[in-house]
């Protein structure tokens, strides 16, 4: 009885930290912690995230990884309360970071 239960805890931390939306929906996403939560979020094309800024330090959402900014968007630094949006229009993979924490890292999987 108790392993189950494990198990189950363990399955829900799973899907908590993935988000699926429907393309026109937005998606409420947030930095706490020094995390992007949730750290895979797998969105329609067209679908706008919004991060909002749940901690009392700068954070920016990059798109790219430490070191290698694609240049597909920035946030730029922004405080506690404070918040980015970005439409995903096109299908792929997008990785993103945070400029001034570069363990911050997260997923957006753009589908069709």
């Amino acid at each position: 009885m108790k392993s189950s239960y494990i198990v189950c805890a363990g399955v829900a931390l799973w899907c908590a930290a993935i988000v699926h939306a429907s393309a026109g929906e937005a998606v409420d996403a947030s930095i706490k912690l020094f995390q992007f939560q949730p750290k895979s979020i797998e969105v329609k094309a067209g679908t706008m995230i919004k991060w909002t800024n749940g901690d009392d330090i700068e954070h920016s959402v990059t798109a790219g990884a430490p070191g290698k900014e694609s240049g597909g968007f920035d946030s730029g630094f922004f405080v506690k309360g404070g918040s980015f949006e970005q439409v995903f229009d096109k299908p792929g993979t997008y990785e993103y970071f945070c400029k001034r924490h570069n363990s911050m890292k997260g997923t957006v999987v753009v589908t069709e």
